[in-house]
């Protein structure tokens, strides 16, 4: 009967300790994801400050193509316009 007593209080006081163990463990764990998910906000933010400027100049690649577009439609339309008067009125 003093040894069943005995195994039940070492195996209570075994199980308080590895209980109070998993509670530490479980603690860090929070720390480590908390610190891990400021880290990815800082990383976000930082991607996001890189990324703008570059989507900002591929709009600046985009505009100057259109501009050149209407360059050359411009340019062709001088060319037809100055073949139609070289037609209309040749030099002699």
């Amino acid at each position: 009967m003093v040894l069943l007593i005995v195994v039940i209080s070492v195996l209570t006081i075994l199980l308080v300790i590895v209980g109070i163990q998993v509670i530490f463990i479980l603690r860090e764990i929070r720390q480590t994801i908390h610190h891990v998910n400021s880290t990815l906000n800082i990383v976000d933010k930082v991607v996001t400050g890189l990324k703008n400027p570059f989507e900002e100049f591929g709009g600046l690649i985009q505009g100057l193509k259109g501009g050149l577009k209407v360059v050359e439609s411009f340019g062709n339309w001088m060319h037809k316009k100055t073949a139609q008067d070289n037609e209309e009125f040749p030099t002699k």
